[in-house]
């Protein structure tokens, strides 16, 4: 594990130096699903897991909360992580684990603790169809306030010693390459190898008369194509052992970068928070991917 030392710009370690990963339980399956995982991160990093219960979000009524309130929801949180830290114990024994219950809000909490962790993760209740679009409201509001890399966990985990799947990372501009960057330390850590897909739209003009020359697309196409090679030079020199293939496709990015999901262990995406009128929200193609994915979602900040 020679990158459970590296970390990404602006995450800091703990006082003894040791990395932690946080994941978010509430006792639900979807929630422990994202323990295991996160024990398995943690294990790959060297990090210690901080798994943490938060409060619901409290209610308006006639009567205002009152501590002896919250001293019960802190006891009740404590109870849940207690239960899902000895979970954790278990499957990666000799893992150093902390159990944190809170009565403030579960997003409250996990979006402080995102500040200094090397890793967040949640799980998501979706299961595909209509279904699929019940993210949470947890997930959702990480999605877009998240300090650091933030994991969705979803769909099966691997069964003990099959292969690793492939590593998704899609990437957008030349300048936001942290994606990348985590994408190939991730997959050096698990032995994955890296897909990076550049998906770009053609243009398309208005009337007949403006249509453009057939030759114009395969021009786009090389531009793509040269960019990609551009992009992941720097990586292929710093991570040569990384098995990696390298694609640009023209078409929906979400509806590509979903069917690369399937098989995948995770697909990597660079978030940029977008300012609404009302609170920060991803952009379309983040909130599609984090719907429908058919492996875990990470999602990394870039400037």
């Amino acid at each position: 594990m020679s990158e459970s030392n590296e970390r990404p710009a602006g995450i800091s370690a703990s006082a003894d130096g040791v990395g932690r990963v946080v994941v978010g339980v509430d006792g639900s399956p979807h929630s422990l699903r994202a323990l295991d995982r996160a024990a398995d991160e943690a294990e790959r990093r060297g990090a210690e897991l901080e798994v943490l219960c938060g409060g619901v979000p409290a209610r308006r009524g006639a009567y205002p909360e009152t501590e002896a309130d919250r001293e019960r929801m802190r006891q009740a949180t404590r109870e849940v992580a207690d239960s899902a830290a000895e979970r954790a114990r278990e499957r990666v024994p000799g893992l150093t684990v902390v159990a944190t219950g809170v009565s403030e809000p579960a997003a409250d909490a996990l979006v402080g603790r995102s500040r200094t962790a090397e890793l967040t993760v949640v799980g998501t209740r979706g299961h595909g169809g209509f279904r699929g679009l019940l993210l949470g409201s947890v997930s959702l509001r990480l999605a877009a306030h998240a300090a650091g890399p933030l994991m969705v966990v979803r769909g099966a985990l691997p069964e003990p010693g099959a292969a690793p799947g492939d590593v998704v990372v899609g990437v957008k501009s030349e300048s936001a390459t942290q994606p990348v960057e985590y994408g190939f330390q991730a997959a050096q850590r698990s032995g994955s190898a890296v897909r990076v897909a550049h998906c770009w739209i053609y243009p398309m003009l208005p009337g007949v008369a403006l249509r453009l020359s057939p030759q114009e697309p395969s021009t786009e196409t090389k531009r793509a194509e040269q960019f990609v090679v551009d992009t992941l030079r720097p990586f292929r020199k710093r991570y040569p052992q990384v098995p990696l293939s390298a694609e640009q496709h023209q078409g929906q990015p979400a509806e590509h970068l979903i069917k690369l999901s399937e098989g995948a262990d995770t697909v990597v995406l660079g978030v940029r928070r977008q300012t609404r009128r009302l609170s920060l929200q991803v952009g379309p193609v983040v909130h599609a991917v984090l719907h429908h994915a058919k492996c875990s979602v990470v999602l990394v900040p870039v400037p």
